[in-house]
């Protein structure tokens, strides 16, 4: 038996070499299909790690904790607090804990605000000269906190947490250098808290220490801090799945305690994404798939067409059955069981290419559980596949075998068709209505492959009128002596299998069509999309003293304002906040071609003129005040200026109850320099208690800032916003400042009188319709600080840059005046226009901003393709391109199993004395003209059906062109071969 199998392959090797060679190409494109997904997964994980930041790495739980049991038992019982710890692989937790004080200069007498810190392995992370803190009362000083307060290592000072606690006494046994490039803000160890990590241009970076220093301070409590940092490079997609669904499960946290961080927001976000590149790699294989087993079911046709007649001789001579089955079935099986590994191997490799063309850093695609799987499903599919053709070959009867009539179509392919036809309704139905179940199909399956159905019914449809209106053409010819066109035409309305030939051209023709316009649009899209999210060609993430350094800064990097934008951008759960130098913004940002509205007449509304502001220009500020004797101890009165170069100037004094009417002298010699120091407010420690303030002068030179008619203005004025309790009243001399605590048990620690000079509410743009600026509507929104501050939306667009679609737009020296406060938590950037010039990077580092990451719009662009349908768009398009390759075949194979019969019949009519030039014409443009009218049909009616086509056209029209040409020079390269048919001799001219 094993022996005539044999044989029978031995006999005819090609057709049997090319049936393994499909099978192999079926396996191939089924393990191809999810080893491919598995690598998106991968690269969907690892462009996420490379884009993000180390707050979005993180979660981390803030919480005031008592210290009196102990800094570990306080850690321990945090941890235990919390319902859900995230853990796994990659994941990594570090304690700490930290409490602000205060540090009193050897050479001034106003003390200076530091943060005591301490944190797991903090050490490792510094680079330190001197030797790590290891007991209590050990620190480790930045060396700008060093300079400013006199100290080396060795040396000791005090720190003291509150007025009334004893100071502690610390000994420096380390200065670590923050001097660099700020490499610090990109590691995923501070876990993006702003106020731990070390930073250059910071005015006061953190001290660290032990956990047991914090204990030794004399406070009753520390904020006790829990970080869990997640390395996104040590984690497989399955591991972060894991930990998305841990995170889910987390209760709210109890009052008192802080989680923050984006860990909880990313995870989900790469799964999500990891699904979105799932659903067209899906749909791309089943493409592919479908049109292998195509090919396939026409070779398998092919092969036993050839071994009819051989099988029916054995019947005849009477052969056994099992003869006959084994001659019948055997070769067909035991070729796809030597193709199962070669498609496996094959698959791999198919998976890797696309892998390697579609992907940055792809990586090696191994074989998986799945992949294996599927090839064995998939083996077990084609052997039945194989039987069921042979078993459909050979029915019949025995005369129709011996004269090679093919057997006769049964009614499945009718059903077929009518089957998809009705599923592709009811796609476009669920697409159009939104449905949630149409046919009883879930609401996610008909969406996804409603485009794909529909092409694929329309291919069909069309198939099944090539019959009919080849036989219309044919007898047309017939009547007006074209002999070649009607032999063509009559020839192909005859053929049972060629209608399968047009569906087959016309459907992946159209999907081709379809997924080279995906392709071209989802990247204009992107580009959109990345240009909008990012504000301009080219972002620059900085480090800067404050946001008004940020803005002189970049100002003086780039004087004329051509090229250069100073920006503070905030992310919020209710949108984006993002904050320019409106001068530049019509030049530098990228602004909407939709926005309905010209970035320079928002710019204009954004910034309307305010109350001039206060400076001081003098070595020295002068208050002229007058203190009441009801205080009973000195006040501590703290001046907060705007530095020459927007750096923070602070001066305190103390001023002396009951003293009168009296001039207090706060030294400022940083302000002398340049174009001086802007007054931004003046607080009180405690209660002022009546203090009135008459004027602001200053010395050296002297001059006054403002006399007695701005101190009474109420214009020029103002309370922090949100402040209550405060009031400020003028009167005939004077300006004066009075409190009263809403909660006399919890008195505002810091009462402030701030200079008016911003427009309040402040001026915004904000993303939305357009009617929310005409009517002036004032919502809340959070401006470069946790509080949400009411904002005057005096411009509106659908989309702003860097905001998007969600989110408002400000002018960032209006902004940072509103805001209050000289902490920060925006990002920092700077907004480069296209045409910035090469040492733009070196420009800004020139005047001392730190540069801490940059990302150009194209850089962004690749980032979405990478992480959303990106990968899975570029699989079906070369999927479709692989299919175009595989309809070759399936031409060729038509005219392989069609060319001794059609040669046989043309030589027949040549002898009856039909004219040369007819049958020439027959045999090599007749296949030529249906397959590139297929081919044309199925590239217009993916054209019509691509969604939202883009701009230009150009790769969609040339793709379609290229693949039609190949298809067509296939049809008629193989239609010259029946010139070489034996009988039929065209260039004898018999």
């Amino acid at each position: 038996m094993v022996r005539l199998v044999l044989s029978a392959i031995r006999e005819r090797l090609g057709e049997t070499a090319l049936l393994g060679v499909l099978a192999a190409l079926v396996v191939a494109v089924g393990v191809a299909g999810p080893l491919y997904a598995d690598a998106a997964a991968r690269n969907v994980l690892a462009a996420s790690a490379a884009a993000a930041t180390p707050g979005e790495q993180s979660l981390t739980v803030t919480v005031e904790m008592t210290a009196r049991n102990g800094i570990a038992a306080a850690l321990a019982e945090l941890r235990g607090s919390i319902a859900v710890v995230p853990a796994g692989p990659g994941v990594r937790e570090i304690r700490g804990g930290y409490r602000r004080g205060s540090v009193t200069p050897r050479e001034s007498a106003a003390p200076i605000e530091v943060l005591l810190a301490a944190r797991d392995d903090v050490c490792a992370h510094l680079a330190l000269t001197g030797a790590c803190p290891a007991r209590p009362g050990e620190v480790a000083l930045a060396a700008t906190t060093a300079r400013r307060l006199g100290l080396v290592a060795g040396d000791t000072f005090a720190f003291q947490v509150q007025p009334t606690a004893p100071p502690a006494t610390l000994r420096v046994t380390a200065v670590y250098d923050v001097d660099g490039a700020g490499g610090g803000l990109t590691d995923s160890y501070w876990a993006g808290r702003r106020e731990l990590t070390p930073v250059p241009l910071r005015v006061e970076n953190p001290v660290f220490t032990v956990p047991d220093t914090l204990q030794t301070l004399g406070a009753d409590t520390f904020q006790a801090t829990l970080d869990h940092v997640a390395d996104l490079t040590a984690m497989s997609p399955d591991d972060v799945e894991a930990l998305a669904r841990t995170l889910r499960s987390a209760e709210e946290p109890g009052r008192g305690i802080a989680v923050t961080g984006g860990l909880s927001r990313l995870l989900p976000q790469i799964v999500a994404d990891r699904d979105t590149v799932a659903v067209p790699v899906v749909v791309g294989a089943v493409l592919l798939l479908g049109v292998a087993w195509w090919v396939l079911l026409l070779g398998a046709g092919h092969a036993a067409a050839e071994r009819r007649t051989q099988a029916v001789l054995g019947a005849l001579r009477g052969a056994p059955a099992r003869h006959r089955a084994a001659l019948t079935a055997g070769p067909g099986v035991l070729t796809v069981l030597v193709a199962l590994p070669v498609g496996l191997v094959l698959g791999r490799s198919l998976a890797q290419l696309l892998a390697w063309a579609t992907m940055a850093a792809p990586g090696p695609v191994p074989l998986s559980a799945t992949a294996l799987a599927v090839a064995g499903g998939l083996t077990l599919a084609v052997l039945v596949s194989v039987v069921f053709a042979q078993v459909r070959v050979h029915r019949g009867g025995v005369l129709d075998a011996l004269r090679q009539v093919p057997a006769r179509r049964g009614a499945a392919g009718g059903i077929a068709v009518v089957v998809v036809v009705v599923l592709a309704v009811a796609a476009a139905w669920q697409l159009r209505t939104g449905d949630a179940q149409v046919l009883g199909l879930a609401e996610t399956v008909l969406p996804a492959a409603a485009p794909v159905l529909m092409l694929v019914a329309a291919g069909l449809v069309a198939a099944r009128t090539v019959r009919p209106l080849a036989g219309l053409l044919g007898r047309a010819g017939l009547r007006t002596g074209r002999v070649g066109t009607a032999l063509g035409a009559l020839y192909a309305s005859r053929r049972p299998g060629m209608d399968r030939l047009v569906a087959l051209v016309v459907i992946v023709m159209a999907l081709l069509a379809q997924a080279a316009y995906g392709w071209q649009g989802l990247q204009g899209a992107e580009q959109e999309q990345a240009r909008l999210a990012l504000g301009a060609a080219e972002v620059v993430r900085v480090r800067a003293p404050s946001r008004a350094a940020l803005l002189h800064l970049v100002r003086q990097a780039d004087p004329a304002g051509d090229w250069a934008m100073a920006v503070a951008r905030q992310e919020s759960s209710t949108g984006t906040t993002v904050a320019v130098d409106t001068a530049r913004l019509a030049r530098v940002a990228y602004w909407p071609a939709g926005a309905g509205v010209p970035a320079d007449r928002v710019a204009r509304q954004l910034r309307p003129t305010a109350n001039p502001s206060l400076r001081i220009t003098g070595a020295a500020l002068l208050l002229d005040l007058t203190m009441p004797e009801t205080l009973h101890i000195d006040l501590p009165l703290t001046a907060v200026l705007d530095g020459p170069r927007g750096e923070p100037v602070i001066a305190t004094a103390a001023a002396v109850p009951g003293s009168g009417r009296h001039q207090l002298r706060l030294d400022v010699p940083a302000c002398a320099e340049g174009s001086g120091c802007r007054l931004a407010w003046l607080s009180f420690r405690f209660d002022p208690g009546g203090v009135v303030l008459h004027g602001i002068a200053q010395a050296a030179p002297d001059a006054v800032v403002a006399d007695a008619v701005a101190m009474t203005d109420p214009a020029r004025w103002r309370t922090t916003i949100g402040a209550a309790g405060v009031t400020l009243s003028p009167l005939p001399g004077g300006l004066a400042v009075d409190y009263e605590p809403v909660d006399p048990r919890y008195p505002d620690p810091e009462v402030r009188v701030q200079v008016a000079d911003v427009p309040l509410p402040v001026p915004a743009a904000l993303a939305g319709e357009a009617r929310l600026a005409h009517d002036r509507t004032v919502v809340r929104g959070e401006m470069l600080s946790p509080l949400r501050r009411p904002v005057d939306v005096v411009a509106a667009a659908p989309a702003l840059p860097g905001a998007g679609t969600q989110g408002l737009l400000v002018d960032l020296e209006y902004a940072d005046r509103a805001n209050d406060s000289m902490d920060n938590i925006a990002d920092l950037q700077v907004w480069l226009a296209p045409d910035a010039p090469a040492d733009a990077l070196d420009r800004l580092r020139a005047t001392g901003l730190v540069p801490v990451s940059a990302e150009t719009a194209g850089q962004r662009t690749e980032h979405l393709l990478a992480v959303g349908q990106g990968p899975g768009s570029r699989f079906r398009f070369g999927a479709a391109l692989l299919a175009v390759l595989l309809v070759m075949v399936a031409v060729s194979l038509v005219v392989a199993v069609d060319g001794p019969r059609r040669g046989a019949e043309l030589a027949a009519l040549r002898t009856q004395g039909v004219p040369q030039r007819a049958v020439r014409r027959a045999t090599r443009s007749g296949y030529l003209l249906i397959v590139a009218a297929a081919a044309a049909g199925g590239g217009l009616l993916g054209a019509a059906a691509a969604d939202d086509p883009p701009a230009s056209s150009v790769l969609p029209v040339a793709v379609l062109v290229g693949a039609g040409l190949l298809l067509t020079a296939t049809a008629y390269v193989v239609g010259t071969r029946l010139s070489r048919v034996t009988g039929l001799d065209l260039e004898d001219g018999r």
